[in-house]
């Protein structure tokens, strides 16, 4: 029998789908899985990191320079408040709060790793009394009692190392990174039990709740002023102004506790004294 060549027919193994299409299935089906990937060991990590002992926190933070202080009064002051109301909030045998009060127009204030408490002169002069500066140190003081600081630190290196070591770009640098996702990523939820523990504490304080929407009045003010928009609810790390300030009262009702009381005026040489750092500042 004698070979004849035939021609090859149409269609034969040769997908109807587009090489491109395919590959962006694939790159897809990678991307999401590297994302549960994330997600899950990211969970993981942040359990897990509640049973470091706050001593190796402290080792921690022990490796990372202070803020640069202001006047002594005005750290003196704040020492003394914060004192107060970790006494208020019962924190654990051995957890210890550390003050730095920062001489920076920065409207801002966080925890940290170590128990530290970082607050800015730029925030602290726009408060208008105590009653919202203990609102102020006991929603960061909680942030350090909840352990957050650490859980938020070990979760963010754990998204790092997995993203270094899958993508190859470069060495991971811990302490390098450590400090950074300490401060951006408090969850919402984080955040939301930060004020309702400050806000008990606030009432323990004074015996009414007077300061704790103060607080946010003022840090919406601000946003309002520099132009800064809250942006979409979902999207934020922290839960939207009005929405704390909705339920601080909502609370406050719950808990039959008082909304208004008498406000206790920051001391008028604590207020001098953050002038005189402004000023000291703004001349440089």
């Amino acid at each position: 029998m004698k070979y004849q060549a035939r021609d090859i027919p149409e269609g034969i193994n040769v997908t109807k789908v587009h090489p491109l299409r395919e590959l962006a299935v694939l790159l897809g089906g990678a991307a999401f899985l590297l994302a549960l990937l994330i997600y899950v060991l990211g969970l993981s990590a942040g359990h897990l990191a509640r049973y470091i002992p706050f001593d190796l926190e402290l080792d921690l933070a022990s490796r990372f320079p202070g803020e640069e202080a202001g006047q002594a009064e005005v750290t003196a002051y704040l020492e003394q408040l914060a004192e107060r109301v970790t006494d208020a909030m019962g924190l654990p045998d051995g957890m210890t709060i550390r003050v730095r009060y920062t001489d920076a127009d920065t409207v801002n204030a966080f925890a940290t790793l170590g128990g530290n408490v970082v607050l800015f002169r730029g925030l602290l002069e726009k408060l208008p009394s105590e009653n919202a500066l203990a609102m102020l140190l006991a929603h960061e003081i909680a942030h350090v009692k909840h352990r957050d600081p650490i859980v938020s630190a070990v979760r963010g290196l754990t998204v790092y190392a997995v993203l270094t070591l899958v993508l190859g770009q470069g060495e991971l640098d811990a302490l390098g990174h450590f400090g950074l996702f300490t401060v951006l990523h408090f969850s919402r939820e984080m955040e939301r039990d930060a004020d309702r523990a400050a806000l008990d504490a606030v009432n323990r304080l004074y015996g009414h709740t007077r300061g704790a929407e103060e607080l946010f009045h003022v840090i919406h003010a601000y946003r309002e002023e520099v132009g800064e928009k809250e942006g979409i609810a979902f999207l934020q790390t922290h839960p939207l102004d009005q929405e704390r300030i909705d339920a601080i009262s909502t609370r406050a009702e719950e808990e039959g506790w008082a909304r208004v009381g008498g406000s206790t005026p920051i001391p008028s040489a604590v207020i001098d004294a953050m002038s005189m750092d402004s000023e000291r500042t703004d001349g440089l």
